[in-house]
């Protein structure tokens, strides 16, 4: 039987699971979101592992197919839970297996930090040297609308806006931000260009 198991497809494919949320971060990333394929119709009861006891997420029957489900990072009665890793796991009753998902979901409540370094102006660059306190995009913001969203996530890099007017006299209102992985948004840094 152990051996017809190991040559059995598996019954959940094309597992997609969220790496890092932040539930108090009021954005896209405040719930992590768990996606697979299921094989065969059967009746789920989907739970994150706390503690040692599990935190149902979904119980209920499932077509063959996509399944869909969000975990809000909150036990049973409904409070935030600290900042670790945490299992997701996929009960199929009709067909009697339990699986452990192999992606674990980390959450993370704690805000970034950035930290300017240095600015330079050339012409219409200004060009924005900066550090922050754990992998996070940076994010400027010129009167209010973001006009810079780093694509990577380094600690300390550089990055430049075209949007300068060197020798304006009503020079714009900068704003610097940090937005880490999970979401959470730094504390603004309010800065005028060098």
């Amino acid at each position: 039987m152990t051996q017809h198991l190991k040559l059995e497809p598996s019954p959940i494919s094309q597992t997609r699971v969220a790496k890092v949320f932040s539930p108090v971060c009021e954005c896209e990333t405040d719930t992590a979101r768990i996606e697979f394929v299921l094989r065969r119709a059967d009746h789920l009861r989907i739970a994150i592992r706390v503690d040692g006891r599990e935190r149902v997420i979904a119980d209920a029957e499932f077509k063959r197919g996509p399944v869909h489900v969000a975990w809000d990072g909150r036990d049973a009665a409904g409070n935030t839970l600290p900042d670790g890793t945490y299992f997701p796991v996929v009960h199929m009753l009709r067909a009697q297996r339990t699986i452990d998902l192999p992606n674990p979901i980390r959450i993370d409540t704690v805000k970034p930090t950035i930290t300017l370094v240095a600015t330079r102006v050339s012409g219409h660059k200004l060009r924005i040297f900066y550090r922050t306190s754990e992998p996070a995009h940076a994010l400027l913001f010129a009167n209010g609308r973001r006009v810079v969203r780093t694509y990577y996530t380094k600690r300390r890099a550089k990055f430049d806006w075209y949007g300068w007017v060197e020798g304006n006299i009503n020079p714009p209102r900068l704003v610097l931000e940090a937005e880490d992985l999970a979401g959470n948004r730094s504390t603004p840094e309010r800065f005028a260009s060098a």
